[in-house]
């Protein structure tokens, strides 16, 4: 009995300490996921990785880098990269950040290397990208397929990405549908604004 009332005791301790231990959703993480995008850019001044999450899907890449470097988070680097990608600019810089990121901090890779193929089309280096988008396009149609199906607005960028290299490749087609996935899943942000000013 005594042994019972133990393991019930240690049972339910390690459960609370599980519970704790999560990351809740923080309040910007909401506020993005109801497309407020402004509002979670305020509510975020404490969490810079966020805020600049916020600030890019609002299109405001300088302060997104800003806010980027204030942040330790692994996936900063990534952020600075890509939002050099979209302004055009230090692209360098851009690629070197995220092949640097990719060694020290390997994610989902198909989305990394599409990350970096972005980055080399952005660059003008377009047989480098579409050499290793073609090496990740099956496993990208796969987790947009069977994974990513709910529509989250913070995989609008991984979306308007995969549509520019769509396109690169000459898939028309697919990159107008992706575009507009990315604009249903963001809808108020600077992806979804561009789509209708014709903006890859």
């Amino acid at each position: 009995m005594t042994l019972i009332l133990i393991v019930t005791v240690a049972l339910i301790g390690w459960l609370l300490i599980y519970m704790f231990s999560q990351k809740p959703a923080t309040s910007a993480q909401k506020l993005i996921q109801q497309h407020r995008y402004a509002e979670a850019a305020a509510a975020a001044e404490r969490d810079p990785l966020h805020r600049a999450e916020a600030l890019k899907l609002l299109g405001r890449f300088e302060e997104a880098i800003a806010s980027y470097r204030r942040s330790d988070d692994p996936a900063a680097p990534e952020g600075i990269a890509l939002a050099l990608a979209h302004l055009g600019r230090d692209l360098d810089e851009a690629a070197r950040l995220m092949e640097q990121n990719i060694a020290l901090h390997p994610q989902i890779q198909e989305f990394q290397a599409l990350a970096l193929a972005y980055i080399f089309l952005r660059a003008g280096r377009r047989d480098d990208a579409l050499r290793i988008y073609r090496d990740n396009a099956e496993l990208l149609e796969t987790r947009f397929r069977d994974d990513y199906t709910d529509p989250d607005p913070l995989l609008a960028e991984t979306l308007v990405m995969y549509a520019a290299l769509a396109e690169a490749s000459g898939d028309t087609t697919r990159a107008e549908t992706l575009r507009g996935r990315a604009a249903g899943w963001a809808p108020g942000s600077v992806w979804a604004r561009r789509r209708l000013d014709g903006w890859q």
